[in-house]
């Protein structure tokens, strides 16, 4: 197989691993099938609503800090830390210098934290429905 297809399936692989143990372990804490049909469907809904919104807010903070909405507050961080811990190592760049070093090391594909989402919230919606139809 292509190794740009497998590494969509690892991707995608690891973003539904993590968000199908985090829609158990909140049914664990909710205790899932205590009540009735209609608190079943409210507890499934909050299960799959939480996952997918982290999901896609995760996706969101990538989004904003590969446009570089976050390099001047890290590089200032830096020169603070620096300027309070000297590091014989570190040479003394400017901002200019940290941004062209910066935006070679940019994540570039991390779509698959929207699709994989936004796929984790149709069945959020679907519960939600049901809830407010039983």
């Amino acid at each position: 197989m292509n190794e740009k297809i497998l590494s969509y399936i690892k991707k995608y692989t690891i973003s539904f691993v993590i968000m199908g143990i985090a829609t158990l372990f909140i049914l664990y804490l909710r205790g899932v099938f205590s009540g009735g049909v209609k608190d079943i469907f409210l507890h499934l809904a909050d299960a799959f609503t939480i996952p997918g919104v982290v999901m896609l807010m995760v996706g969101v903070m990538v989004w904003i800090s590969t446009t570089g909405s976050f390099d001047m507050l890290t590089y200032g961080l830096v020169r603070a830390k620096d300027s309070l811990i000297p590091s014989p190592q570190r040479k003394h760049e400017t901002f200019y210098d940290y941004k062209v070093s910066k935006n070679g090391k940019r994540i570039k594909d991390y779509s698959f934290l929207f699709i994989s989402g936004g796929i984790y919230m149709i069945p959020s919606l679907v519960f939600n429905i049901l809830y407010y139809v039983a």
